[in-house]
């Protein structure tokens, strides 16, 4: 297996809480310090010359796997594959490519999600932390507590020192960056004919970026369901109000779109619903992952008498995070109301486990 890729040499990745990695696949190096030093760091040269030796990378989990599965998402493998294409090593290393997750600042409050990524989760985090586990997350000392309402808490990662006129390659996550200002004016300062991602969840116009400037605009648009599942599942979701944005990305040329479903026991019914509804158009690129976190919302975890309607892989039975499943519903029954095409599996459980 070719295990070289050249991520390290020109890529970070920056998450809300200031954490700086290699790249959002990475299961190392998860630096709290800024993105600057972090690429600079003794730890990411040492990363950089395995790299050159070919070894085997353990953190390198998730490409490892892919690489020989054989699917990441459109003509790429793996995520290493895809790096590998676009950059070429030239025996430096210089930031020309971010993956940026400015903000948690986010509109949706999205039942797989969690405060990290959505301002809107704080408040009930901090009560399920008592309930189930949840994520911890360490924030850099950089990364700003920025002020919200009272059940929000929006943070935001530093990114002062990165000259973003040597950037041709930017790709935004968040929360839902589009709400971002600041995200708008590193579009105005990145190179023309340079290339931009942004996963996003359609509920904001993309009439403010500037299309012109690009070489194109990849829009990664999550849609885990759609009508009374996408509504429960992504709560802030309207089938309507999605369709009316979808249309404006659709009405630029240089707009690729794709389509990320993350199957899961909330929607775990609902997936060729769902594709048949937004492969409206035929040059819609359409990508399904498996939820791995949090593990109690994986399928993975499920008893065999739960038949679902695809395979998956690694699928072992766990009791203990079934119940845990069982629990974190429960609690978020309190706060909103599900539909019971949502509940199914809950429902099922609910009949033979008891917690």
């Amino acid at each position: 297996m070719k295990t070289f890729c050249v991520a390290p040499f020109v890529n970070v990745a920056i998450t809300p809480t200031g954490v700086s990695k290699p790249c959002c696949l990475y299961r190392g190096l998860n630096q709290v310090k800024n993105p600057i030093d972090a690429f600079n760091s003794d730890e990411w040269n040492e990363l950089r010359n395995r790299m050159l030796r070919n070894e085997f990378i353990n953190e390198c989990d998730s490409c490892n796997h892919t690489d020989t599965t054989g699917f990441f998402q459109e003509n790429y493998s793996s995520y290493r594959e895809w790096f590998n294409d676009r950059y070429e090593y030239d025996g430096t290393s210089q930031i020309k490519s971010i993956e940026l997750s400015r903000s948690n600042k986010c509109n949706f409050k999205c039942i797989i999600c969690g405060w990290d990524r959505s301002s809107r989760w704080y408040e009930d985090e901090q009560a399920l932390s008592k309930i189930v586990p949840r994520l911890d997350v360490p924030i850099a000392s950089g990364a700003r507590i920025m002020p919200g309402v009272v059940t929000e808490k929006i943070i935001s990662s530093p990114i002062d020192q990165i000259d973003f006129t040597k950037v041709d390659n930017l790709i935004l996550q968040g929360g839902e960056p589009l709400l971002d200002d600041k995200c708008y004016e590193i579009f105005d300062l990145m190179p023309d004919q340079s290339h931009v991602f942004i996963s996003t969840n359609c509920s904001i116009s993309p009439s403010k970026i500037p299309f012109h400037k690009f070489e194109s605009v990849d829009v990664n648009i999550s849609i885990d369901g759609i009508n009374e599942i996408g509504r429960d599942v992504r709560l802030g979701f309207n089938t309507k109000h999605f369709m009316k944005i979808l249309k404006e990305w659709m009405s630029y040329d240089n707009c690729i779109i794709h389509g990320h479903y993350v199957y899961h026991n909330m929607n775990a019914f609902s997936l060729q619903e769902t594709k048949d509804f937004f492969m409206i158009r035929d040059d819609f690129h359409w990508i399904d992952d498996v939820l791995k976190y949090p593990r109690y919302l994986s399928p993975r975890i499920l008893p065999d008498y739960i038949d679902l309607p695809i395979e998956i892989r690694k699928r072992k039975y766990d009791e203990d995070e079934c119940k845990n499943f069982i629990k974190f519903i429960d609690y978020m029954k309190t706060k909103q109301n599900f539909d019971k095409k949502t509940l199914r599996i809950y429902d099922i459980l609910n009949e033979n486990i008891t917690v």
